[in-house]
């Protein structure tokens, strides 16, 4: 009898562990053919083939006819050749015909845009990810060209949220016919000061640290209003999909992300991940001074100011966590989310 019940013990473990799902990260990346490289990886491994199928709409895809590629799991990637087009392609990967998963490009070019980016896929602690097209990041989209127009449409974007100083806010296109263009200005330091300070060399690398890591901790005490406002927004449904601007799409676009994707309960590893992407989508060259005759360590200076550095999310980390005891305290008392709210936004945004 102690046999027959350690046998169905063991049974029912085993039964348990080989019905979970494996972990399955996707990569989706575009070269200039203009092919889409698709890369997996998989945990524990799984045999069996990957069916591949693409569209324009990532909540719809045709698995009845609309089969584009077929590779062994093994292979690990496959390229995916499309004719050029504005639109922009998702793809739904399905696994051994058992597990499905969406995957889209990180970024989308536009001309005269900086580091715009879908904060699609990323995995919450509950192994739900944010759904693609949904919610976007970006810098200012005040100057597009007609053909980053046309791509942009395509986008269905329906609200745009800007945080940029009075000073500088400009409407986007009208032919973007967004709408809702919603201005939560922020204006924690006068720009033409630190633009002063750079042009009579009085602003060296170790002052623009200090002035990031200030600017972090003073967004998360100061900015509360706004980023309360914000979070109003994002719990209609309706105004969705959503994106997110300020000037380059680092700071006050930046620590917006960062209460979001806390919101929707995603790892702190992921948020710094997101956090530091900016390194790479946003061209130091856009800036609008121009430094050529500038000293090194003035030109250094700016490039701190415009650089993701870990050290600058931290100190906000850390100055959040000693006030509040935590992220999740601070998004309850400062910015009124709620764990229902929260709950809400997780609905609206995850699947």
């Amino acid at each position: 009898m102690l046999n027959h019940l350690k046998y169905l013990f063991l049974l029912i473990i085993f039964s348990a562990c080989s019905s979970s799902e494996p972990e399955i990260d996707i990569v989706c990346e575009i070269d200039n053919t203009p092919d889409y490289i698709l890369k997996w990886d998989i945990s524990p491994v799984i045999e069996g083939n990957v069916k591949i199928y693409s569209s324009v709409d990532p909540q719809n895809f045709d698995t009845e006819n609309g089969l584009i590629a077929e590779c062994p799991i093994s292979d690990e990637n496959i390229r995916i050749h499309t004719n050029p087009t504005i639109a922009r392609k998702y793809f739904l990967l399905r696994f051994d015909d058992k597990y499905d998963r969406i995957v889209g490009t990180r970024s989308q070019q536009f001309n005269f845009v900086q580091n715009f980016r879908d904060l699609g896929g990323y995995k919450n602690y509950d192994k739900k990810r944010i759904k693609w097209g949904m919610l976007y990041r970006s810098g200012k989209i005040d100057s597009l060209d007609n053909e980053s127009i046309q791509r942009m449409k395509n986008l269905k974007i329906k609200t745009l949220i800007d945080f940029r100083d009075s000073q500088i806010f400009t409407l986007p296109p009208s032919s973007l016919k967004l709408e809702n263009i919603i201005h939560m200005p922020i204006s924690l330091y006068p720009l033409d000061g630190l633009e002063e300070k750079i042009n009579n060399h009085e602003f060296k690398r170790g002052d623009a640290c200090v002035f990031m890591q200030d600017l972090f901790i003073d967004l998360s005490k100061k900015a509360t209003t706004t980023y309360k406002s914000m979070f109003n927004q994002l719990l209609m449904p309706e105004n969705y999909p959503v994106v997110l601007t300020c000037s380059y799409g680092k700071d006050y676009t930046g620590f917006a992300v960062v209460l979001i994707l806390s919101a929707l309960n995603i790892p702190e590893e992921t948020i710094l991940d997101d956090y530091l992407l900016t390194n790479q989508y946003l061209d130091k060259r856009s800036i609008d001074l121009n430094l050529v005759d500038f000293p090194l360590d003035i030109q250094e200076a700016v490039t701190a100011l415009m650089t993701a550095d870990e050290q600058y999310l931290n100190c906000a980390f850390k100055y959040i966590k000693r006030q509040y005891g935590s992220i999740q305290n601070y998004l309850e008392q400062e910015l009124n989310m709620t764990p229902e709210k929260q709950k809400r936004l997780q609905e609206i945004l995850l699947q």
